[in-house]
């Protein structure tokens, strides 16, 4: 994806650029404590999501910048991010807790499955939460397997899913 891309009227998907990173890791940290919350609980949300410090702005804008990120915005405010890795690994899907049911997520997970089919990759994977798992299902994923993962010791379920285009 190169420069702008106006989807609609007013969401425009563009490249991640570093200095989207410390809105981007606001609306994360947003998203989960408010979205999630209603399949998580508070030490799995604070876990997932800690508070922001300034040493990881460096580690998240390294990571976006390896990973193809596709950044939505409306009206000036960043709505929603995804990533993905180059062997068809969906790895984050995210909109602002105030622009979500809108398309947003829609409108990336259009633009990062396009990247992987003009890359030839038709076997799409991703790690979904108890949250995401019905919109990937939507999409056409199916549950490979439930599993339990650990982060920053809590406990969380998730879903392996996978997609294969034809």
């Amino acid at each position: 994806m190169k420069g702008l891309m106006i989807v609609d009227n007013s969401i425009i998907l563009r490249e991640y650029h570093s200095e989207d990173c410390t809105e981007i890791m606001q609306l994360f940290y947003d998203t989960i404590h408010s979205v999630n919350a209603a399949d998580y609980n508070e030490n799995q949300l604070n876990a997932w999501a800690p508070k922001l410090k300034d040493n990881d702005i460096a580690y998240w804008d390294s990571r976006f910048l390896q990973d193809h990120a596709v950044v939505a915005e409306k009206d000036g405010i960043i709505v929603g991010i995804g990533t993905s890795k180059s062997a068809g690994y969906f790895d984050m899907l995210y909109v602002h807790k105030d622009y979500q049911r809108i398309g947003v997520a829609t409108l990336i997970a259009d633009r990062i499955e396009k990247y992987f089919r003009s890359n030839g990759v038709m076997t799409l994977t991703t790690d979904a939460s108890i949250t995401a798992k019905p919109f990937f299902e939507n999409r056409g994923y199916v549950v490979i397997k439930e599993q339990t993962v650990e982060t920053r010791g809590q406990l969380f379920t998730n879903y392996k899913m996978q997609k294969i285009h034809n």
